[in-house]
This record gives C-alpha cells, sequence and structure tokens, in this order.
C-alpha cells in the first residue's frame, strides 16, 4: 500500500503540479467571491475541495459579522480554523502570496501524503469530522499566511476577537531630566555664601548679590526708623496741642505803650501752665491754621540743643521749634516784670521735615501761588499773652553769602533808629516771592521763621516774615490779596547757577514808609 500511495501513477499529475495546483485553489478560494465555483483547470482531491469550501464559509461568516457587528458569536461555536491562525499571526505580516510561498517551501513533505495516511480517500471530510481534525491542524501552516491577509483588513471588534495590544510610547526626543533632591533651609542658605568649590566668580556673584541685600536691609531700616520717629514725634505734639487748646485764647484789646508794658503785671496762662509741667523750657506755642505747625516753642542758652531733642526733652530727628537764644519774649522775673523790653525781631528756627512736621510745610509758600492767600497768619503766644502777626514777605537767602546780597536777617534783632528798620523790612520786600497788601510801620513787632530749603544746596534758607498785628486791628475779617513779584531779588549764588536771570535795580518798587500822619508826630 506504501508503494501505491507514494509511486507515479499513469494519468495523474506529479507532485510539483498537484501542489502548485492546490496552492492555486486555495489562492482563488481566499481571494473570490463566496458564490464563485472553485477553479475547473485542475482536479483536486476531495479533502481539498473540503477545505476550500470551508474556508469560502469562514469568509462568508466573517462578511456578515462585519455587515451585523451586534451578533456576538459565541467562543464554543467558532470554528477551530478561524480560532487557530490568530494566535500566531501579527498584523504587519506580509501580504498572502508571499508569505504562502515562504511558509511551504518545495523541500517540504506535500501536505496531501501526511493527509492521506490519516484519513482514507474515500472517506469525505465533511462527515468525519473527529477523523478530518487531524487533516485541519496538520494543514495550519498554509493557512497561518491566509489569515494573515483577513486579520490586515478593518473589521469590527466582537467578543471573539481579541483587542489589539496598545502601541508602545513613542520615545521624545528630549532626556528626561532628573529630578534634584530637595534641599533643606539650611543647606539653602549656606549656597549663598561663598564655598571652597565654587569659582572666582561665582563667589565674586554671591558677595555682591550679600551686599546689596545687605544694603537693601540697612536702608530700609533708615528709612522705617526714620518716619516712625517723626510720627510719633507728631503723635506727641497732637497730644500736647490739644491740652493747650482746651483753654480759650484771650487777647488784650488795650493799646498798651512800651512803658506801660514795663510796669505791667504779667500772670501766667492756664494753657502756658501745662505745658511748664512738662518742660519749663517751653516760651510759648506757635499756630499756623491748616498746617502742621501747631506745637510748643522753645528756648535756651545753645541754640543746637534743640536741633535733635523733641519739647519733652526726647532724641528726635525732627527736633523742636525754638526760639533764637539772644532773643527776650515776655521774660518774665518772679514778680511778674518783664525783664528786658521784647525783642523788635524775634527769630524761630524748626527742621524742614519731609512729612511736613515742625517747619517743613513753609515750603508751600514757595511752591503753592494760593498758599500764602489760605495761611496768612501766624499765632505766636508767649506764657503769659496771646499774640497774631500778618505774614507780609517769604524768601530764599544765602546762609554763607558775603557778596553784595547778603542778608543776614536772622542777626537783626533790634533796630536802633526809623531808617534803619524800613531799610530792613524793604529788603525783604524787594526779595519775596509775592508782594501782598499788608503794610508795616515802625515800631511793629516783627517775627522771623527760618528753616532750610533745596534750592541753594545745604546753603539755601526759606525766610517766612511777619509784623505782629495791631490793637483793634481786625483780622477774622481780613482777606489778604497777593501777586507775583516780576523782580525778585535772588542770592548771588541763585544767579551764578541761571545766567539768563537777573535782578533788575532800577525797577519799579514801592518800599514801606511812614504815613504823613506818623511823620508830623
Amino acid at each position: 500500500m506504501t508503494d501505491n500511495i507514494n509511486g507515479p501513477q499513469d494519468g495523474e499529475l506529479s507532485e510539483a503540479e498537484k501542489r502548485a495546483q492546490r496552492i492555486k485553489a486555495i489562492r482563488s478560494a481566499i481571494h473570490s467571491e463566496p458564490e464563485a465555483e472553485p477553479p475547473q483547470e485542475a482536479p483536486a482531491d476531495d479533502w481539498e475541495s473540503g477545505l476550500a469550501a470551508r474556508l469560502a464559509k469562514i469568509k462568508k461568516e466573517k462578511e456578515s459579522k462585519a455587515a451585523a457587528p451586534e451578533e456576538v458569536v459565541p467562543e464554543e461555536e467558532v470554528p477551530v480554523e478561524a480560532a487557530a491562525p490568530e494566535e500566531v499571526i501579527p498584523e504587519e505580516e506580509v501580504p498572502v502570496e508571499e508569505a504562502a510561498e515562504e511558509v511551504v517551501p518545495e523541500e517540504e513533505a506535500p501536505v496531501e501524503e501526511a493527509a492521506e495516511e490519516i484519513v482514507p480517500e474515500e472517506a469525505p471530510v465533511e462527515e468525519a469530522p473527529e477523523e478530518t481534525a487531524p487533516v485541519t491542524e496538520r494543514a495550519a501552516a498554509p493557512v497561518g499566511p491566509v489569515k494573515r491577509t483577513m486579520k490586515a483588513a478593518p473589521t469590527p471588534a466582537t467578543e471573539t476577537q481579541a483587542a489589539p495590544p496598545p502601541e508602545p510610547p513613542k520615545p521624545s526626543g528630549k532626556k528626561k531630566k532628573k529630578k534634584k533632591k530637595k534641599k533643606t533651609l539650611a543647606q539653602s542658605i549656606r549656597g549663598l555664601f561663598p564655598e571652597k568649590d565654587d569659582s572666582i566668580l561665582e563667589r565674586i556673584r554671591k558677595l555682591v548679590f550679600l551686599g546689596s541685600i545687605a544694603a537693601i536691609v540697612v536702608c530700609g531700616y533708615m528709612v522705617s526708623d526714620y518716619y516712625l520717629d517723626l510720627w510719633m514725634n507728631r503723635r506727641k505734639s497732637q497730644d500736647v496741642a490739644d491740652i493747650y487748646h482746651i483753654y480759650e485764647p484771650v487777647y488784650n484789646d488795650t493799646e498798651e505803650t512800651q512803658e506801660m508794658k514795663r510796669n505791667k503785671t504779667y500772670v501766667l496762662l492756664d494753657a502756658a501752665k501745662k505745658l511748664l509741667d512738662i518742660n519749663d523750657e517751653i516760651v510759648g506755642f506757635m499756630t499756623i491754621e491748616g498746617t502742621p505747625i501747631d506745637i510748643p516753642v522753645m528756648q535756651t542758652k545753645d541754640n543746637s540743643k534743640y536741633l535733635n531733642l523733641n519739647f519733652r526733652g526726647e532724641e528726635s530727628r525732627a527736633g523742636a521749634l525754638f526760639l533764637d537764644w539772644r532773643n527776650h519774649f515776655d521774660d518774665v522775673d518772679d514778680q511778674g516784670h518783664l525783664k528786658e523790653d521784647n525783642s523788635d525781631n524775634l527769630v524761630v528756627y524748626g527742621h524742614n521735615m519731609a512729612d511736613d512736621s515742625m517747619f517743613g510745610s513753609l515750603k508751600y509758600y514757595q511752591r503753592n501761588a494760593d498758599y500764602y492767600d489760605q495761611h496768612p497768619l501766624i499765632r505766636f503766644n508767649s506764657n503769659y499773652e496771646y499774640y497774631t502777626y500778618k505774614i507780609f514777605a517769604f524768601f530764599i537767602v544765602d546762609a554763607e553769602d558775603e557778596s553784595s546780597t547778603k542778608y543776614d536777617c536772622w542777626n537783626h534783632l533790634t533796630f536802633n533808629t526809623e531808617e534803619e528798620f524800613y531799610d530792613f523790612v524793604n529788603e525783604a520786600k524787594r526779595r519775596s516771592i509775592r508782594l501782598n497788601d499788608v503794610d508795616v510801620k515802625y515800631g511793629d513787632q516783627l517775627l522771623t521763621l527760618s528753616t532750610c530749603n533745596t534750592l541753594l544746596g545745604d546753603r539755601g534758607r526759606l525766610i517766612v516774615m511777619a509784623r505782629q498785628v495791631r490793637t483793634f486791628e481786625d483780622v477774622e475779617n481780613w482777606a489778604p490779596e497777593s501777586w507775583e513779584n516780576p523782580n525778585i531779588k535772588y542770592p548771588t549764588m541763585y544767579y551764578n547757577s541761571r545766567p539768563d536771570e537777573k535782578y533788575d535795580p532800577n525797577a519799579e518798587f514801592v518800599p514801606y514808609e511812614p504815613d504823613e500822619d506818623d511823620a508830623e508826630e
């Protein structure tokens, strides 16, 4: 029987021709429509016809599943031939024709020989499925490539089909940076200082950085300390002002001569008693309504004492207002009589503070055209009397001027003659930034306020000059009139830095002078 199977018989084709026909039949069965009949060019064995029919049936079932994906085929009903090839075939396999030729080389044993050993020719494949199962398993090699082509076609996924494996993440072009370990607070602080392994440039950078931090801290402390000190000083000044203004002022309406003042008995004001309980060097209280100037005035034998002390004698950058030590202002003995006549020109000093405290608000007489019209009066009370002064001039001087424009008004405290007095007040009028309708007469007591000014650098001084309100002179209903001075006389230092400006001594000028009635007297 072995000879019968393997040996060539009459009228039969050679093995190579049979194999080629079988492969061709399988290919036509796969690529043809389900209705298409198998090729008739060459005869084929029964098992080959059955295999082609099964493959056509499987393809038809696949197409029906694609058309109706909701019909789920239970796993046990799937034919063996349809399940086996899917386990070994990835999607990226080559086309069916090429794969089939590679899988079945010529030197392998013919498929029909192995199949004929197990299944006799007279037994149809359909009638004995149990006996043809080995044939299907042995025929899995040529079927594999067929399933690759079918797998490549897009079909909806069902429960019987395995989900495609997830694609591996594509490598990005950037390299992943390693996470640095977080430094502790101590390590971060230590890193701000130069270290042994640092380069020279790195050490310089760290030193400059540390120096900048130190400068910022120091400057911040100085600025905050400066304004905190000013704020505290203003609070204390406001507290004492509230105490002082509890007592209503009483002005003397009697016109007094100098002789009457000498023989007068002075009584200490109730408001002044409260001030003297704080500091016995307080000689008066100054107020310019609508400004921060509402504070006590000190006097001692040294003009420098209250430059850095407040009215309580405490350390303060703002210092205090103080009367020139050479002045006499209601200086009364124990019996209540004047020790000396009051000075003709009272000079009061104060710092020009950035927060407008002390004499810081006086700069607005220079800067704002309408500031004088809003604040034309100064109230400067002694410990015994209430006094009011009208401002008639405000100007800039050079504290170290030795040229022809020298005007040291703080050194003229008394006037021996009428001419000397008018020369003094007319010089102030020539320099005034704004002119006004206030008249000045010989015998009027003058008040001069002096503070620093930056127009001439450290040498600049701003002067505000006023004269005492006369008896029966109405100031409550008085509205001053002022206008710009067209020919201001500045110090020489001012014109040196501004060659385009100059003072004209021949320009029209209306001086202060005695009235005709006063001249006749």
